[in-house]
């Protein structure tokens, strides 16, 4: 989960994020919790510039399974004194030693770590680390749980094979694997909301539009106006928002509103062989942040959901296409011997310029209201507008209007002019000087 995707930031080791009695959350360090010279200091992984996410086990690859064991404590003995040392009850294991850790084969794993760390077996550490995994193998609690905040090389989602991911990921959601509790309670819903949902890819020129303009993406009410009718699958054609690295993005209309989940893609650059088996159990996609997101509730650029809003407005602004994308035979031959509608992928483009024939004479740089004309695109937000009506135009109403992208096709996205205070929606204007103008309440 994306909000509890947390690390330290004295030292950058990604935090076990740790469920307490009292229903709170609260995080630690891996491995040994106790072992070290400060206190966690939680903040967001985006954050920092890196964050040292590897598997607790060998400190090679990004980990991918949660294990659950009781608290596991190692004593040394022959020495000046014994040593103790207790370590965590959450183990975050990669894929190979995951393997070897289902295979109860707790030799293999130490081996596994002490060729990494350069360790000789006979070695006291090596002693130590072999009691230590031979412990996590044989007293895990049942079962695994997929971990939702790796970073993963992204794996490239095509327009062609969208109903296959889509059929994984609903599988998923709807199996056994084991997922976070957040998305433990919302995966009944979202994986019903998939089976049923249009298919959208977001093609590259669209994708780069809306990586510009999310994070400046001013207050939205969420409303049926600019969602798409129904159950939807919305899939860009390389991550968007750095800061959470968001392949898809899947919505499930409900009673007061939608089901929300979004996705990152799963690489893990692995051999074809090694692979295969990771695209039967998980699939392309993993759940990362999940919401039930009420009628006219507000999102903007700081909210995970700032990419799937900003492409939901500039599809409701008409400022693009939707045509059918030709799905991979063997796709459409495994949907025909279930007796499955064949799959359908709208791809979705930005719409090409309007071809404008040249000026017999100087154009004027403003517009017919005597405004200067934009050089750049920049969002205007939602506001009411009087409209008229009735007869000869004569009564007034007022409507809403959602936020929408103004200035000249092709134009270049205008930066930012405000600050937002994180946590808060509450933005702070900015000073010519470039600062952000801050009352701290005291006078001259």
């Amino acid at each position: 989960m994306i909000e509890q995707d947390m690390a330290c930031a004295v030292c950058t080791y990604a935090l076990n994020a740790i469920d307490t009695d009292d229903g709170t959350l609260t995080f630690e360090h891996p491995v040994a919790p106790t072992d070290g010279d400060h206190d966690p200091v939680p903040v967001p992984t985006w954050h920092l510039p890196e964050v040292y996410r590897r598997c607790h086990l060998c400190s090679v690859n990004e980990p991918i399974w949660e294990y659950r064991t009781p608290e596991i404590e190692a004593l040394a003995i022959g020495g000046t004194r014994p040593v103790a040392q207790t370590y965590s009850t959450q183990w975050h294991a990669c894929l190979p030693c995951s393997r070897l850790i289902e295979a109860k084969d707790h030799l293999a794993l130490t081996r596994r770590s002490i060729a990494v760390i350069g360790w000789h077996p006979t070695e006291p550490g090596a002693r130590i680390l072999a009691g230590i995994h031979r412990a996590i193998v044989l007293t895990r609690k049942p079962g695994r749980t997929l971990l939702t905040t790796g970073a993963w090389t992204p794996a490239p989602v095509k327009a062609t094979s969208l109903p296959k991911v889509r059929d994984r990921l609903a599988g998923l959601l709807g199996g056994p694997v084991r997922l976070p509790a957040p998305l433990h309670r919302a995966r009944g819903l979202v994986a019903e909301g998939l089976d049923q949902a249009r298919l959208y890819w977001i093609d590259p020129q669209f994708t780069g539009l809306v990586a510009q303009v999310l994070t400046d993406l001013p207050d939205t009410a969420v409303t049926e106006r600019i969602v798409p009718a129904g159950s939807g699958l919305l899939a860009w054609s390389a991550p968007v928002d750095h800061r959470h690295r968001l392949t898809a993005a899947s919505w499930t209309a409900t009673a007061e509103g939608w089901q929300v989940a979004c996705y990152r893609s799963l690489g893990l650059d692995l051999p074809p062989a090694d692979l295969e088996p990771v695209r039967h159990e998980i699939g392309w996609l993993v759940p990362v942040h999940v919401v039930r997101l009420r009628r006219k509730a507000l999102v903007n650029g700081d909210d995970p959901l700032a990419a799937l809003v900003a492409s939901w407005l500039i599809i409701a602004q008409q400022l693009t296409r939707a045509e059918p994308a030709t799905v991979d035979p063997p796709i459409r031959r495994a949907y025909a011997r279930t007796h499955r509608p064949p799959p359908e992928v709208h791809l979705v483009r930005i719409k090409p310029g309007t071809p404008r024939p040249a000026p017999a004479t100087a154009v004027s740089d403003r517009t017919p209201s005597g405004r200067a004309k934009p050089d750049h695109r920049f969002w205007v937000s939602g506001h009411e507008r009087n409209q008229a009506y009735g007869p000869g135009r004569s009564l007034r109403r007022k409507i809403d209007i959602d936020p929408f992208l103004k200035g000249p096709e092709g134009a270049p996205i205008k930066a930012s002019t405000t600050v937002r205070i994180l946590g808060t929606s509450r933005r702070l204007p900015v000073e010519r000087s470039g600062r952000p103008s801050i009352d701290d309440g005291s006078t001259d």
